[in-house]
């Protein structure tokens, strides 16, 4: 009985359909050659033969006209295909090719002397086409094929009495089995190859922080469980490193398709947990009708070989699985998370490759699974971070000028109370009061729209309140000019904002003028800014060298000019975005 088909709660919409699972699996390499390749080689072998039985016809003792319209024909048919393949538009599945090259192979052979006919080595391209593009079963079954149709074809067509070679006809059928046999193992492994790697590719780019740690993992699990095809895929993870409480992440063939994926802490599932740190295990329930047999191997993932694992009760744990095979690897013991990952099934679609393979791939996968979490930690500090960060600039930005604002209105206070004249404090104290307020809903504006693009409102805001400000305690008129469409980043908006800063009160501190100049603006993927004053006589001979703003703009990127003119001076910065 399985111990996971109770009604579990359900998680919703999680990032495997986000990320199209399914799509993934079919995307995996099936083919190990070009389908363009094989038809310029079927071409090639048609012609070749075509022109070798012209200079040497020795063989096609009999039906040697039919034999050459028969090539003929299979050089028409392969020169057609080909054309269809560069077009890309072939009307003839690429499955069906190499059962029809057979055909033609067949009756060339029955036409040409038998199991003595040259053509026998025909059948090897058929071969090679069948298991480089249909994997190791395809390639098996075209060998079975071509081995019984060339021995029962051959052997009817063969010549009789002493031209009858009794050793091709014995050795020519063991040959193409054995060979044919070789080449569709390589060419099924080497599928295989391509289709893990392809796999791992794939996996690695569902690790995406803004799903979190377990979406990624359902994405992850339902990945290998459509790889495998296998009837479901389970992860077993810690409540936490010390806990005995498991959280199961559960995705069945029966829900590929369904929005929902079993999701459940519980404590059931401490018998699948509780095995050795180090083994990952393969079973297999070999029975037939006349016995009942079991493959159970055990790999040791810290020594990196299979050892003996009769410590191991595989049948309990199949029995407990409801499965007839099944694969379990351990999850990496890390800080973060500890479990097992199962994958299960009623069919024999595992092999022993296939624990080192999945252990590799969780090995790979946990760091940047642990990454995932990480990210997502920060991203929450982050906010927490962010929201004291609002607190202080409010406080300092808002709170600050109305602990001003009370002073100045009790400095009025006693003003008014020894009869002097506060109309002009009043009036002044007002307008700070208007620049605050302002000041405050620039904020509450950027945190309503939030965005690059609430930085360069914030920034423009922000200027021209210093510029208020300014003027009102220094008596200097600031002039801020800006153009339309002003839009830059958060961390270049606060820079700059220093900059100007800086620039003003370098303007205050050393000169006096009685009026500056900030131009701000947008052009050719540069910011430009420019702080201008007027010049007095008693400035002009004095050096004005900004060093904390060229340096400001030099670890920007950027540069910083000065010009002076008949009475002006003017600061340059330029900062490339």
């Amino acid at each position: 009985m399985n111990v996971f088909s109770k009604n579990v709660p359900e998680l919703k919409n999680s990032a495997s359909e986000k990320l199209n699972i399914p799509a993934l699996y079919d995307r995996l390499p099936l083919e190990s050659v070009d389908a363009r390749m094989i038809g310029l080689m079927r071409l090639l072998l048609a012609v070749s033969a075509l022109v070798i039985t012209l200079i040497d016809p020795i063989s096609l003792d009999r039906f040697s006209e039919i034999t050459y319209l028969t090539l003929i024909g299979y050089c028409i048919y392969s020169l057609t295909i080909y054309l269809l393949l560069l077009r890309g538009n072939s009307f003839i599945p690429a499955a069906a090719t190499h059962w029809i090259d057979v055909g033609w192979y067949v009756v060339l052979v029955a036409l040409s002397e038998g199991t003595n006919s040259i053509f026998f080595f025909f059948f090897f391209f058929a071969i090679l086409n069948a298991a480089f593009r249909g994997g190791f079963k395809t390639g098996l079954q075209m060998v079975f094929a071509s081995v019984l149709l060339f021995t029962f074809v051959g052997y009817a067509t063969a010549p009789s009495g002493q031209e009858f070679e009794l050793n091709r006809f014995l050795l020519r059928p063991v040959y193409l089995l054995l060979l044919g046999y070789m080449i569709s193992y390589q060419a099924g492994e080497e599928i295989k190859f391509k289709r893990r790697l392809t796999l791992l590719k794939e996996v690695s780019k569902l690790s995406n922080p803004r799903f979190g740690i377990n979406q990624t993992l359902i994405a992850i699990i339902k990945s290998l469980r459509a790889f495998y095809d296998a009837e479901s895929c389970l992860l077993i993870t810690a409540d936490s490193p010390s806990s005995s409480n498991y959280i199961w992440r559960e995705v069945s063939r029966n829900s590929q398709n369904e929005e929902n994926v079993k999701v459940e802490q519980t404590e059931t599932a401490t018998p699948l947990i509780n095995l050795p740190n180090e083994f990952a295990i393969f079973y297999q329930s070999k029975g037939n009708f006349f016995k009942q047999e079991e493959e159970c191997c055990v790999f040791d993932v810290s020594a990196g070989k299979f050892v003996d694992g009769k410590t191991v009760n595989c049948t309990a744990l199949a029995d407990l699985l409801d499965a007839e095979s099944f694969i379990t690897v351990p999850l990496s013991e890390r800080e973060t998370m500890s479990g097992r990952l199962y994958l299960t099934s009623q069919k024999k679609c595992f092999q022993s490759s296939d624990v080192e393979f999945v252990n590799q791939l969780m090995e790979n996968i946990l760091p940047v699974v642990e990454n995932v979490g990480l990210l997502d930690k920060l991203a929450s500090t982050a906010a927490v971070q962010q929201s004291h960060k609002i607190s202080r600039d409010i406080h300092d930005s808002t709170v600050q000028p109305y602990i001003g604002l009370k002073l100045g209105l009790e400095a009025l206070e006693i003003k008014y109370a020894a009869g002097e004249s506060i109309e002009e404090d009043v009036e002044k104290l007002i307008r700070l009061a208007d620049a605050t307020i302002s000041e405050l809903r620039g904020f509450v504006q950027n945190l309503k729209g939030g965005g690059e693009r609430q930085s360069g409102e914030v920034l423009i805001t922000a200027v021209r309140q210093k510029a208020v400000k300014f003027q009102e305690f220094y008596d200097i008129e600031v002039e801020v000019q800006v153009k339309d469409d002003f839009y830059i980043n958060d961390r270049l908006a606060a820079e700059t904002f220093q900059l100007i800063s800086e620039g003003l009160s370098n303007i205050r501190r050393h000169t006096k003028a009685k009026r500056a100049h900030i131009n701000l603006h947008l052009t050719n993927g540069k910011l430009f800014l420019e702080i201008e004053n007027d010049n007095v006589e008693a400035d002009e001979k004095l050096e004005f060298v900004p060093k904390s703003i060229a340096a400001r703009a030099k670890s920007l990127g950027g540069i910083t000019r000065i010009e002076t003119c008949e009475g002006c001076t003017k600061v340059s910065v330029e900062i490339p975005l």
